[in-house]
């Protein structure tokens, strides 16, 4: 198995509300598309929830748990505009030949104080053994503690990772920056503290951590993972089948 993350920032406009940036989405889905045709077909596709997310959980104070009716409303509310923006980008794979089929982490995740508890990680095997193209995304989920937590796609990226062959992250960035803004080749444990210095932050609301809670997601797996700029969708497509691309990539060593 594979893993190909395509981040809310570059399938929705962030800093919007419920803003989908189909244009983004529909170059994506063609390269995504040319690749996993040319290659072993075993990819899940996990992607971000952005402005159909993000927003939402800060306005309706939900990401601290889920407890009273009118919180309960409003995890409904958020998992229905995550299942709207999946709709979207399962369309747009749909539409170039790779039979997708979005796969809420709401109905096969249960969370334990914002952290993955349990993961019917079986339905996502059959479906890659039948020969379709998983889609998740980052959902709100049950949590055992909190009522309902949110569960960003990054999560799902770290629990399917342990098992993975390859990561595939592509954001908005060219992969991970130094102050100068040149791409950082390599992250690894040992040098984390030293490039975490670079990772400002940008000041904008975002619930699940931003690059620095990618990297550490990433740093915690033995599988070799790769940031890239999915605005430039040929270099999501070359790494897909395994050749070079500008790119930063994440090691444990």
């Amino acid at each position: 198995m594979k893993l190909l993350k395509l981040g809310g920032s570059i399938i929705t406009n962030k800093a919007g509300w419920k803003e989908a940036n189909l244009k983004n989405i529909e170059n994506l889905a063609k390269s995504v598309a040319k690749a996993w045709k040319n290659s072993s077909r075993d990819w899940v596709i996990v992607h971000g929830a952005g402005s159909f997310g993000h927003p939402l959980v800060v306005k309706y104070k939900i990401n601290d748990g889920v407890k009273n009716t009118a919180q309960k409303l409003s995890f409904a509310l958020t998992h229905d505009a995550c299942m709207e923006l999946s709709v979207l980008v399962c369309s747009a794979l749909n539409a170039e030949g790779v039979p997708a089929i979005s796969i809420p982490p709401a109905m096969i995740i249960t969370s334990k104080n914002k952290r993955i508890h349990s993961f019917n990680v079986e339905l996502i095997d059959n479906y890659l053994k039948s020969g379709y193209v998983p889609l998740l995304f980052g959902d709100m989920v049950p949590d055992l503690e909190l009522g309902g937590s949110v569960c960003s796609g990054d999560q799902v990226i770290s629990y399917l990772g342990k098992s993975a062959e390859q990561i595939i992250l592509a954001t908005n960035v060219d992969g991970v920056l130094d102050d100068s803004g040149k791409v950082i080749p390599m992250v690894t444990q040992s040098n984390f503290n030293e490039i975490s210095k670079h990772l400002k932050d940008s000041g904008k609301k975002d619930v699940t951590g931003a690059m620095a809670g990618k990297l550490k997601e990433l740093l915690e797996l033995e599988t070799p993972s790769y940031i890239v700029n999915g605005l430039t969708p040929e270099r999501v497509e070359a790494l897909m089948l395994g050749r070079e691309a500008l790119c930063t990539k994440v090691a444990k060593k």
